[in-house]
């Protein structure tokens, strides 16, 4: 999986977030938007990791470091998953990069 075909699943809004991510957006701490505009902004994937539970369709996840709305560094991991409809980004966690 590349940078650009994670891109093109964002673009096409065919992603799904955690429930933690979900909280963090609830509480206030950054918005989708943010979510969406570090992948959209990332110039490379930081960091490929084996996904530990085998759901995705590569055997990865993918740490990624853009910018977000405000152009701060802003960090998400997350990976492609597979189901009835095809192949959809889940976002499993995301913050401020330090």
């Amino acid at each position: 999986m590349t940078l650009d075909d994670i891109k093109m699943l964002i673009l096409k809004g065919e992603y799904e977030i955690s429930s933690k991510v979900g909280d963090l957006i609830g509480e206030g701490y950054f918005e989708l938007t943010d979510v969406e505009q570090c992948i959209l902004t990332a110039t490379e994937i930081y960091k490929r990791e084996r996904d530990e539970y085998k759901q995705s369709v590569d055997g990865f996840k993918y740490v990624i470091i853009g910018r977000d709305i405000s152009g701060l560094r802003f960090y998400t991991t997350g990976k492609v998953l597979s189901d009835y409809v095809g192949q959809y980004y889940f976002v499993i966690t995301a913050h401020q990069a330090e």
